[in-house]
């Protein structure tokens, strides 16, 4: 009789003899078996011979799938045994090397290759272990292929949905933490269909804030920031980590394109308490008062960027903060002028004509500024400017409310936001134009009157 054959009798032998006992007894069994052998091969070589136990131990395991996998074996226990052994590899501290687990694993993955529709259990325990030791080795991109090969949509029985999901979450991560965001993206795509129905809280955080990641990543930054706020607001009892997440939504707020979208994010975490005390929360105030953003300001938050929002946009010299910078100081000069020549709009973007026109171009295509542009004359011209009526109005109502004085936590709250300077420079530009109303109401209508 072979070793194999020997073996394979044995392991038979064991199972008949356990048959009458529960599942627990009978994995008691298997372990017990398999550390026998273990012992066995390391007996007869010399105790400082460490190598040489390791390749011994080694050369039993590949004999006890040799063995499992022969012809002297019926199907049933054979799976049974492997899926112990491999549950073995992923569960406890086997006196083995990285490298001896590693090669073992392999060999068997290599075996039950062609049989995987037989052997399932055996090939997802054996890729989660092998996945584990490459990640202990920071192989990321190598530790998410050997899970991808998990093949749950050709699997023939129904797998549990937590272990699915947790295996498409850990792919997200490996594949973000190795840069390949269009892989960690399908595998977001899978895990998606499956979130509803997880009941383990932290684990759906955990593939929340993933999300987020690969959103940031993709530069998808309006719905990055919200993805970042909603895992802010379920980590409320750890507060470090709801100063994180807030921290990249406030970063991912600012990196967005210009327009009302941006502005509704941005006033959403302007409200959170926690986010105020952000480094870079001052930035976000400042753009969501319509304020002009200037070079300096750009350069001291790029300093509080991550790497990946730190690239430059296509072929152009920009970068993304310097792109969405520009974005929303046309967004503040639509506000305040009527028309604009490009090269009087790039010396205040800081920026050339043409790309300022084409900066303007697209604001306007996708809808998140009104205008019209006139290529001839190189002039833009904004929509929504206040008209002669609004501005009546507007005043009727500062009239009205001139003789109550505001509550004191407004105007507390008005002494905070705004430099005194600015305010009463704004007070007086809002008393002349008054005047001017008042006194030269012809001439003001022809002012304020929008091209035709």
């Amino acid at each position: 009789m072979s070793q194999i054959q020997q073996i394979a009798a044995e392991i038979s032998n064991l199972f008949r003899s356990s048959a009458s006992g529960s599942v627990n007894n009978i994995n008691a069994s298997v372990n017990a078996f398999i550390k026998d052998r273990m012992e066995r091969a390391a007996q007869g070589i010399q105790q400082n011979s460490h190598d040489e136990q390791q390749q011994a131990k080694l050369a039993t395991f590949k004999e006890m799938a040799d063995a499992c996998l022969s012809e002297h074996m019926v199907q049933a226990t054979s799976a049974m045994f492997l899926d112990e052994l491999a549950a073995m590899f992923e569960n406890t501290d086997l006196d083995l090397s990285n490298q001896v687990r590693k090669e073992f694993l392999a060999y068997l993955l290599s075996k039950i290759q062609q049989r995987t529709s037989v052997y399932e259990e055996v090939n997802i325990k054996t890729r989660k272990a092998l996945s584990n030791i490459l990640i202990d080795e920071k192989k990321w991109e190598e530790a998410a292929e050997m899970l991808q090969g998990i093949r749950f949509e050709q699997s023939q029985r129904s797998q549990d949905a937590n272990l699915k999901f947790d295996v498409y979450v850990t792919i997200m991560d490996l594949f973000l933490r190795a840069k390949n965001i269009s892989q960690a993206a399908q595998s977001l795509n899978r895990a998606a269909s499956l979130a509803h129905t997880i009941k383990d809280a932290e684990l759906i955080v955990k593939y929340r804030y993933l999300q987020a990641c690969i959103l940031d990543h993709s530069q998808k930054y309006i719905e990055a920031a919200n993805g970042y706020r909603n895992v802010a607001q379920s980590v409320t009892n750890d507060t470090q980590r709801q100063r994180d997440m807030l921290d990249k939504a406030v970063k991912c707020a600012v990196l967005a394109s210009a327009g009302p979208q941006k502005i509704r994010v941005m006033a959403t975490l302007q409200h959170l308490p926690e986010a105020a005390a952000l480094p870079c929360f001052k930035l976000l105030e400042k753009m969501l008062l319509q304020r002009l953003i200037k070079p300096d300001e750009v350069d001291l938050f790029s300093k509080l960027l991550d790497e990946h929002q730190r690239q430059t946009l296509g072929n152009t010299n920009s970068t993304i903060l310097e792109h969405a910078v520009r974005e929303h100081n046309v967004f503040v000069l639509s506000s305040l002028y009527t028309n604009i020549k490009f090269e009087n709009l790039s010396h205040m973007l800081g920026t050339s004509a043409e790309d300022a026109e084409l900066i303007c171009a697209r604001m306007i295509a996708e809808g998140r500024m009104k205008g019209h542009i006139d290529q001839i004359s190189s002039v833009i011209t904004f929509e929504g400017a206040r008209e002669i009526k609004d501005v009546s109005a507007a005043i009727f109502l500062k009239r009205q409310a001139s003789a109550q004085k505001p509550p004191m936590h407004l105007r507390e709250r008005v002494a905070n936001r705004w430099d005194e300077r600015i305010v009463n420079l704004c007070t007086a530009v809002e008393d002349a134009v008054d005047l001017l109303i008042e006194r030269q109401p012809v001439y003001t209508k022809m002012l304020f009157r929008r091209p035709e």
